[in-house]
């Protein structure tokens, strides 16, 4: 499997039978008793209640349908600050 460096970049990423998106800064991947799980920080401002910003985590990578990788946290800021206006204007 190709892997490509992900080091201080942003992953954002929809699971299946989930309805929001799980977000980590410098994604790996990790096996974890015989499967791989694509792990990393939670952003600052991923969600609203903020409860898990900073905290480290991760999700089984057979489980993700799509992701979006953003070049910096800087990047990934911009695009939630912009997913927010547009969701105020509707």
């Amino acid at each position: 499997m190709d892997i490509p460096n992900l080091k201080d970049k942003v992953i954002s990423i929809t699971i299946k039978d989930d309805s929001i998106n799980h977000d980590f800064i410098d994604p790996k991947f990790t096996e974890i008793h015989g499967r791989i799980f694509i792990t990393g920080t939670v952003p600052k401002g991923h969600a609203d209640s903020c409860w898990t910003d900073n905290c480290e985590g991760g999700v089984a990578w057979d489980r993700v349908t799509d992701y979006v990788i953003f070049d910096s946290v800087e990047s990934y800021q911009y695009a939630i600050k912009k997913s927010h206006e547009n969701d105020k204007d509707n």
